[in-house]
C-alpha cells in the first residue's frame, strides 16, 4: 500500500453479529441502516480469543458486510482467529464494503448509508431491511485520521463517497479550511451537514446522466483554486471517472504522493459486444475438444501452461505503467500521436505496445481512439505504479529473474546486473538503496504501530535499529526513548536493551548475517529480526517468485524461518520465538524475536 500522511491505526480483524436498529430514507438514492449489537462491545469471542469493542475513527473508515442471499442461508462464513478472521472463499461474493458514517460509542452502535442500485447485493439488502434483521459485519480493521498538519483540504466524489465526505465535515476541527466537491444524482440527493470546518461545498447534479460517466467531477476539481501551503487531497468514487484527477493533483499541480488519496470505490459495468467476446487467442484451438470433454483434458492443461509460459503480459504491463499509459488515456490523451508526445516515444514504437496492450485487456480502440478497461483503470491506480514502474531500481532489478537458469547453474547473480555484489551496489547507488529502503517502509505500514507492544521493544529503554527503512522505524516507534541508529557495521553496535532489524539479512552469506546478528546480541538482551522468508513458496506462486527473485538479484535465496532461527542460535541467542504481529499478513507480519 502507498503511504498516505494520515495517522494510521491498525486493529484486529473481528466478525461481530449485528442487528437492525434503524432504517432511516436520508435522500431519495441513500438510505441509513443503524446496527447495534452486544458483539460491538469488548468480551470473549466463542473461540476463546479476546474481542476488543468496535471503534471507528476515521472518517473512511469502512465494515465489510456479509449479504445473507434473498433465496436461502450462507454457508459458515468463516474462523475467527487471533487478531483476523480466516474467510471461507465461498462467502466473499456476498462480502460488501461501506464506510462507517456515523458511530456512537455510548448506544454501542453505529450507521452505514447505502445507495440505491437497480441491481446492487447490499443495496437489494438495505433497502428490504427491516428492524430486528441480522446481519454479519467484520472490521473496520484500520482507521486513517484527518491530516491535522494540511493547511488546506480538498475533498471530491460521487454519492458513494458522500458518507465519508460527510463524516469529515462533522468530524473536522473548528479552523479546518478547505474545498468539497460532491456530485450526486439528483437535486433532491443534496444534503444537510453541518461542520465547524470553514469550508465551500459545492454540489454536482447529474440530472439523469448515468453514475460514473462524463468530467463532471474532474471538472469541478480543475476550477478549484489551490492556495499557497501544504494542501492534502481526497477523492473517491467510480474508478475511471477519478483517475484523471490523480494525474492531474499528482503531476499538474505537484502535490506529494502521500497528500493525494484517489480512491476507487466502484467499478462502472462495461457493455459487452460481440467483438469483445472474441478470444484473445487460438491456443485453445490447437488440440481437438470432443464435445464431452471437461475440466483436466489434454486442451486445458495445454491452455494452462500456454498461459503459464507467456512472457509478454508481465513485461508489457510494467512498460506501460512506467509509461503512464492508462493514466494519459484517462486524462485525454486518447490518440496514438497524443500518446506518443505524451509518452516521449514516437508513434512507430508505440504502436506495437498500444496494440499489445488492447490485446491484453487493457485498452480498448475506437477508431483513432483508445480507452480504458476496467482493467486498464487499475493501471492509473499509485500502488499499480508503485509495484511496476520500471523507472523504480529496485522496480527494475526484478528483471533479472530471466537470467534465473544461468544463476542456478553458473551461481551468483544475474549477469545484467553488473560482477558488483548486492549489497556493495545498493552503497554505490543511493537511489537503489532509497528505493528499497521506500519499499521496506511500504511494507512495515500495518505493522509498525504494532511493533512498540511487543514486550521486548515495549520494556526498552534505549533501542537500536538497523536494516531497511531504520530511520522511518526509529522514529515510529521511538516514543520518548533513546534509539540508536547504528547501520550495519558490526564494530559499531552501543549498547541497548533491544534492538531491530528489518531485512538486514537479505543478500549476505551466513557467516556475514552470524557476525551481524552476534554483534546486535552481544550489545542488549533482545533482537526484534524482520525478514522476508521462503516459508511459503512452495504453496503460493508470488511467495516462490519473490524467493527465486531474491536469488537472481543478489545471489542468495532468501532463508526460511527455521534456517534464520538456527543463525540466530549459533551467534549467541538463548531463546527464539515467532510473534505475529496483528493480522499476519504481508512479508513482515510475523517477526522472530530472540533473547541472550
Amino acid at each position: 500500500m502507498s503511504r498516505s500522511s494520515r495517522p494510521l491505526r491498525i486493529h484486529p480483524i473481528v466478525m461481530r453479529r449485528v442487528t437492525v436498529a434503524g432504517v432511516v430514507d436520508v435522500t431519495p438514492n441513500m438510505r441509513r441502516i443503524t446496527l447495534t449489537g452486544d458483539e460491538l462491545a469488548e468480551g470473549v469471542m466463542g473461540e476463546g480469543h479476546h474481542r476488543p469493542a468496535f471503534r471507528s475513527d476515521g472518517f473512511d473508515d469502512h465494515v465489510k458486510l456479509v449479504v445473507p442471499p434473498a433465496d436461502g442461508e450462507l454457508p459458515r462464513i468463516g474462523t475467527q482467529e487471533e487478531n483476523r478472521f480466516a474467510w471461507n472463499p465461498e462467502v466473499l461474493g456476498n462480502t460488501r464494503d461501506y464506510t462507517v458514517r456515523s458511530w456512537d460509542p455510548a448506544t454501542r452502535s453505529f450507521a452505514v448509508d447505502v445507495v440505491r442500485h437497480d441491481h446492487g447485493l447490499a443495496a437489494s439488502w438495505a433497502f428490504g431491511a427491516r428492524p430486528g434483521d441480522e446481519i454479519h459485519v467484520a472490521g473496520p480493521k484500520s482507521c486513517a485520521l484527518i491530516n491535522t498538519d494540511a493547511d488546506w483540504h480538498l475533498l471530491a466524489g460521487d454519492e458513494t463517497a458522500l458518507p465519508a465526505i460527510a463524516r469529515w465535515l462533522e468530524e473536522a476541527p473548528e479552523g479546518t479550511r478547505g474545498h468539497v466537491v460532491i456530485e450526486v444524482p439528483a437535486e433532491a440527493d443534496r444534503q444537510e451537514i453541518g461542520t465547524r470546518a470553514d469550508v465551500r461545498v459545492e454540489w454536482l447534479v447529474r440530472d439523469g446522466e448515468p453514475a460514473g460517466t462524463g468530467t463532471r467531477l474532474f471538472d469541478a476539481v480543475r476550477r478549484v483554486e489551490l492556495p499557497a501551503g501544504r494542501v492534502y487531497a481526497w477523492v473517491a468514487g467510480e474508478a475511471m471517472t477519478i483517475a484523471p484527477i490523480r494525474r492531474y493533483l499528482r503531476d499538474e499541480r505537484g502535490l506529494p504522493k502521500e497528500d493525494v488519496e484517489v480512491v476507487g470505490y466502484w467499478r462502472r459495468p462495461k457493455t459487452t459486444t460481440a467483438a469483445e467476446e472474441a478470444p484473445r487467442d487460438d491456443a485453445e484451438r490447437l488440440v481437438p475438444v470432443s464435445a464431452d470433454e471437461g475440466e483436466g483434458t489434454s486442451a486445458d492443461l495445454l491452455l494452462q501452461i500456454h498461459e503459464m509460459t507467456e512472457l509478454a503480459p508481465p513485461v508489457i504491463t510494467r512498460v506501460a505503467v512506467t509509461l503512464g499509459v492508462n493514466p494519459a488515456v484517462s486524462y485525454g490523451v486518447t490518440t496514438l500521436d497524443g500518446l506518443a508526445a505524451d509518452t516521449g516515444v514516437p508513434a512507430a514504437r508505440l504502436a506495437p505496445l498500444l496494440d499489445g496492450m488492447t490485446a491484453l485487456g487493457l485498452l480498448e480502440r475506437d477508431g483513432d481512439h483508445f480507452r480504458n478497461t476496467p482493467l486498464g483503470a487499475v493501471l492509473c491506480e499509485d500502488s499499480a505504479h508503485d509495484d511496476l514502474s520500471l523507472d523504480n531500481p529496485a522496480n527494475r532489478e526484478a528483471l533479472a529473474f530471466v537470467d534465473l537458469l544461468d544463476v542456478l547453474r553458473a551461481g551468483g547473480h544475474a549477469e545484467r546486473l553488473g560482477t558488483v555484489p548486492w549489497r556493495a551496489r545498493r552503497a554505490a547507488d543511493p537511489a537503489l538503496d532509497a528505493a528499497h529502503h521506500d519499499r521496506a517502509a511500504e511494507q512495515l505500514a500495518y505493522v509498525l504501530d504494532l511493533l512498540p507492544e511487543v514486550p521486548a521493544v515495549r520494556d526498552a529503554g534505549t533501542l537500536a535499529v538497523g536494516g531497511e527503512a531504520a530511520a522511518h522505524v526509529a522514529e515510529r516507534i521511538a516514543r520518548g526513548r533513546t534509539v540508536h541508529l547504528p547501520g550495519t557495521d558490526v564494530a559499531r553496535w552501543p549498547g541497548h536493551d533491544c534492538a531491530v532489524l528489518v531485512a538486514a539479512l537479505e543478500g549476505r552469506p551466513d557467516d556475514e548475517c552470524r557476525d551481524l546478528l552476534r554483534a546486535a546480541l552481544s550489545a542488549g538482551r533482545a533482537l526484534v529480526l524482520f525478514e522476508r522468508t521462503s516459508d511459503k513458496a512452495a504453496v503460493d506462486d508470488h511467495a516462490a517468485e519473490q524467493v527465486l527473485t531474491g536469488l537472481a538479484v543478489t545471489g542468495f535465496p532468501l532463508r526460511s524461518s527455521d534456517d534464520i532461527a538456527g543463525l540466530l542460535r549459533e551467534a549467541g541467542a538463548r531463546t527464539v520465538e515467532r510473534t505475529v504481529l496483528g493480522w499476519g499478513f504481508g512479508p513482515f507480519g510475523t517477526v522472530t524475536v530472540a533473547h541472550v
